[in-house]
């Protein structure tokens, strides 16, 4: 045959580099954010899909790193099913298109895709008809919501929950995560007038409920996300961490067992300027509105101290729920160090968003 199966050049840029061996460069489509999907080559890491921005954070780097797990490897190993799948029925449509061109050349067809044989009265034409190439989808890739920029190379990536490392510089950015996660209940804070104007007092005093509630959330979320790290890096098999948290239960929306469970894990629990006692406060008042739709109990007023009266409901403001964001932040930054003194101090040091 007078021709190789694959075109050089075309849409591929393909490249004959030997024998029956080539290369093409296939560019994947980002979505509307204008970001990349990417999944952790770790079969066993969960979630393992996350997303970033090309042209932000560091170029040409020899490795990427998983922002779970921080499994290393070559960028061009953490592709995602549907990139792969992309990628191959771009080529397979390249194969279709040469081995047509081919059959062409070994038939001697012209450009039109047919040959005349013989003449006058006895003749025959030998024609070939190729079936359209069929469509190729962009991949279809899931829809990630966590933004954080890294701080130290400023790489933007979109994650699943919370991660701990930089995909492109593989450092802690734990921090700054938890960060942008208050800042995205502060603007939730900010936004309160407004809401009250529109829509009342109650729905506004209801945001308020949802805001504290969503800062013990982040709260519980970002302990077990450190305990789970500490836990690994002592030793500890995944089996063994789940029995750990399922002993431990919510232990950490209450102040006085999460206390107790760093002082177990770390020696004890970190004392200078850590404001225990105001998230206590906070934290307890979370139960009326979660279990008694904001009505003052018992069980409240012996637990918080409280003077406020039985059947009567909790006040939340938005100075208070401020005040807590920022102790999360700043309780959350102390507990990172204890556990992880060696590491460089990556405290936030911005305000929550107002």
């Amino acid at each position: 045959m007078s021709r190789d199966i694959f075109r050089p050049g075309g849409p591929l840029d393909v490249r004959n580099t030997g024998i029956d061996t080539y290369t093409a460069s296939v560019t994947l489509p980002t979505d509307g954010e204008g970001r990349s999907a990417r999944e952790c080559p770790n079969t066993g890491c969960s979630p393992g899909y996350f997303k970033v921005k090309p042209g932000t954070g560091l170029t040409r780097e020899p490795s990427m790193f998983c922002p779970y797990c921080r499994t290393e490897a070559k960028p061009d190993e953490f592709h995602t099913q549907e990139q792969v799948r992309y990628a191959q029925d771009l080529v397979m449509n390249e194969v279709r298109v040469g081995f047509d061109d081919l059959l062409r050349d070994a038939l001697g067809l012209g450009a039109g895709g047919k040959r005349k044989f013989g003449g006058g009265f006895v003749s025959m034409e030998m024609s070939l008809k190729s079936e359209p190439l069929p469509p190729v989808l962009p991949p279809l890739e899931e829809e990630v919501r966590r933004d954080v920029v890294c701080p130290h190379c400023t790489l933007d990536q979109t994650v699943f929950g919370l991660a701990t490392w930089c995909s492109d510089c593989g450092q802690d950015i734990f921090l700054t995560h938890i960060e942008g996660e208050l800042n995205v209940v502060g603007c939730m804070v900010g936004d309160i007038g407004r809401r009250e104007q529109e829509l009342g007092r109650r729905v506004a005093a209801k945001d308020l409920e949802n805001c504290l509630e969503d800062a013990v959330s982040i709260f519980e979320a970002a302990m077990k996300a450190m305990t789970r790290r500490f836990l690994e890096g002592k030793g500890s098999d995944s089996q063994a961490v789940e029995e750990y948290f399922v002993k431990q239960g919510n232990a950490f929306q209450n102040v006085g067992r999460t206390k107790k469970i760093l002082a177990e894990l770390v020696g004890s629990a970190p004392a200078d300027n850590v404001p225990w006692d105001e998230l206590n406060a906070a934290f307890e008042k979370r139960h009326p509105i979660t279990h008694n739709l904001g009505v003052v109990d018992r069980q409240y007023i012996s637990r918080a101290k409280s003077g406020d009266r039985h059947g009567r409901e909790v006040r939340v403001t938005v100075d208070e729920i401020k005040d807590v964001l920022g102790h999360v932040l700043r309780t959350l930054s102390l507990v990172h160090r204890a556990m992880w003194p060696l590491e460089p101090d990556s405290t936030p040091s911005k305000e929550i968003a107002p």
